[in-house]
This record gives C-alpha cells, structure tokens and sequence, in this order.
C-alpha cells in the first residue's frame, strides 16, 4: 500500500505546481488565470507561529481587483486570504500622482516600515521604469508612496477610516486591518514579488 500511496502524492505535487507556476518566477502572473489560487494547499487557518517555524515566508502576494482579496503564497501553499481597500479611484492602472488608482502588474516590496502612519506597511516599488517613461511622455509625474499597509496610526483618523473599510479610501494603496497587516508584517520579506490583478473585462 505505501509503495501505492508515495507516488500518488509525488504526482500530486506536481500536478499543484503545475497549476501554481513559481511564485519567485517574475514572468509567471496568477493573474492570468486567478482560479489557479484556489488550487493552491489552503493553510490559512493556521497561526503564523506554526507557519514561521515550518520556514514558510511569503514568496509571493498576489491582489486581484476583481475578487478584492490578498493572497500570501509561499510555493504551492496559500497561507492567508484578505479582504482588501483600494485607492478610491481603483479601476485601472496608476499612470500618475494624484490619480487616486492602484497600480497594476508585477512589482516588488523594496522596503518594510514597522513605524509608519499607517500601524505597519510594506512598500511597492512603484513607479517603475516603464511607470516613469510613460508619466514623462505626458509631461506628469507618476506618483509613488504605494503601500500594503493598516489602518491610520492616528487614533481620529483611525476611528474614521475603520468605520468604512474595507470601501476604498486610500490614495492607491492596498490596505488592510491593523490585525491583518500584522500577519503580513511577520510573514513576508523584503524583495517579495507583489502582482495586481487588473479588472477583468466581464467586469
């Protein structure tokens, strides 16, 4: 029977990376198939400690505007799903300062802010080279400040902001609970991808 059961699950494996792709592989995207994520070995409801003792750090944070939700995805296990806020204006693609949008496609966390206005945030190395280019054609600037990060520190703001999210109100940020980005805080490091997912077209 064991001799039956190894190559089973061997095959199983490998059939979820399959479907997973890399997470560490920039020219992968779950946005191109985001029910890829569902496919993934769901370990959400398990506690950080347990996940950071078994060395399972996030490889991956994948956003999809359509869903509204945050993936933490470490190889072929999901190991947290989020409820999320946009910027308020989060339909399409950030092209400059102001514009109140998300940006959209593969980016990366440059650096992590245990003290920032916003309880803890990781920030997006928005804008990019392309980002930039495209902004200077216009003659605008692109922007930039974009973060996953909690609610506001400021105890005003915070009673404020807590009441309407998780309705957009960010300038084009991805923001979560102070609990919540705590968990992300703890799992995630510096240089891990970070992919948007643009709105669908049925959408």
């Amino acid at each position: 029977m064991k001799k039956l059961i190894l190559p089973l699950l061997a095959a199983s494996l490998l059939s979820i990376q399959a479907l997973a792709g890399n997470p560490k592989d920039r020219s992968y995207k779950f946005c191109d198939d985001i029910t890829s994520i569902d496919k993934l070995l769901d370990r959400s409801r398990e506690s950080v400690d347990r996940l950071k003792r078994e060395g399972l750090n996030v490889e991956r944070i994948v956003v999809s505007k359509d869903r509204r939700q945050l993936y933490l995805v470490s190889g072929e296990t999901l190991l947290r799903t989020y409820t999320v806020a946009f910027g308020w204006n989060f339909i399409g693609h950030k092209q400059f300062e102001g514009d109140g949008k998300t940006p959209e496609g593969i980016y990366t966390i440059d650096y992590k802010n245990a003290q920032s206005q916003f309880t803890k945030s990781l920030h997006v190395d928005y804008p990019n080279k392309a980002d930039i280019a495209y902004a200077k054609s216009q003659g605008r600037s692109p922007g930039g400040d974009i973060m996953i990060h909690g609610l506001p520190s400021n105890p005003a703001k915070y009673e404020r902001i807590s009441k309407i999210h998780p309705l957009d109100w960010t300038l084009g940020c991805v923001a979560v609970t102070n609990a919540e980005i705590e968990e992300i805080f703890a799992l995630t490091k510096e240089r891990t991808l970070v992919e948007i997912c643009k709105i669908s077209p049925a959408k």
